[in-house]
């Protein structure tokens, strides 16, 4: 398939597009490139492509309403709209659900956002499944955990995305025979409270649990870290 790939920058992006690669014909654009929140760029790069992974967004989950307005849900309607009848993988959060203290956390639960951050993907994941039952394409959201090459924090380790897991994920939601779905991106971690329950084919295979005695114990960091705990 032709790919677009927005945040193509970004951290997740890094990781991702290197299987990507192999399976798919990339097409990768940026803020640098223009913003997806004006909906005649949105239209321009979405043409001629056949999939699109979303993963354009303000990661900071301190951002405000006004932060967040543009980057984290302008966008994500623009691209919606853009895309018609084809389908779009969103990046979404586990921030989604940051309220929920114990699991398994499952996907179908009523959302339960920790953070204005978290609510603006929760609204992206509304937007995706009005948009597939009106318009037909299909949208699949994946809420990502901690998507880093290894746990930044103990408290990360429950909702910790492991690189090769996050290939997995990225490559079936592109073509798995779903219309809908809402899949948590982490891995098999041991101390997990996140339900991987999913219609993609997705089974994670890594666990944190290996860097529990590496890991640091980072005052702080708990379900809805804020963007500096989150980013050191």
């Amino acid at each position: 398939m032709r790919v677009l790939v927005t945040g193509a920058s970004g951290l997740v992006a890094g990781q991702v597009i290197p299987a990507l690669e192999k399976h798919h014909e990339l097409r990768l654009t940026d803020l640098a490139d223009g913003d997806l929140a004006d909906a005649d760029f949105a239209r321009q790069v979405t043409d001629g492509v056949d999939a699109i992974l979303h993963l354009a967004a303000n990661p900071n989950p301190d951002a405000s309403w006004d932060d967040l307005a543009g980057p984290n849900m302008r966008a994500v309607t623009n691209v919606l709209d853009a895309a018609g009848a084809r389908r779009v993988v969103l990046a979404s959060s586990v921030h989604v659900m940051g309220q929920y203290r114990a699991g398994p956390v499952e996907p179908d639960w009523p959302p339960s956002p920790c953070c204005r951050y978290g609510a603006a993907k929760a609204f992206a994941e509304a937007a995706g499944r009005m948009h597939s039952h009106r318009y037909g394409g299909a949208v699949i959201c994946l809420r990502l955990g901690a998507t880093v090459p290894k746990p930044p924090a103990k408290q990360a380790l429950p909702a910790w995305l492991a690189p090769d897991d996050l290939r997995r994920l990225v490559l079936l939601a592109l073509e798995a025979p779903v219309r809908f779905e809402v899949c948590h991106g982490v891995s098999a971690n041991t101390s997990s409270v996140w339900s991987t329950r999913n219609n993609l084919g997705y089974t994670p295979v890594c666990d944190s649990e290996p860097y529990r005695d590496q890991t640091p114990d980072v005052d702080g960091w708990g379900p809805c870290p804020s963007y500096e705990e989150a980013t050191r």
